[in-house]
């Protein structure tokens, strides 16, 4: 998809939810990394874009919560599985989440 079709096809998808703030997850291919694009983007107060890394369009954003909890789990250096599952059920209960 051309960076113009990306911008001119995007909008009636996206901007339904009147007020709404969207947290907006792409790669950074070139397409979504133009000038174009990232100007059309900043325009659209209403979006939060996401940071990732380029060429990764596989990731998940709970792919980051995981990770996270994977190096608190490891810092702490479980003892067994039951040790292991103790550890994890403190480090998700800890971590700090937006609700609403």
């Amino acid at each position: 998809m051309a960076t113009t079709a990306f911008c001119s096809d995007s909008p009636p998808i996206w901007f339904g939810l009147s007020g709404t703030i969207i947290v907006f997850q792409q790669e950074n291919g070139p397409k979504h990394t133009s000038r174009l694009c990232k100007g059309y983007l900043t325009k659209k107060e209403m979006l939060h874009q996401m940071t990732w890394p380029p060429q990764s369009p596989d990731l998940n954003p709970i792919e980051m919560v995981w990770d996270e909890l994977n190096h608190r789990v490891k810092e702490k250096q479980p003892t067994g599985a039951q040790n292991m599952w103790e550890l994890l059920q403190d480090c998700w209960k800890s971590n700090p989440c937006e609700s609403g």
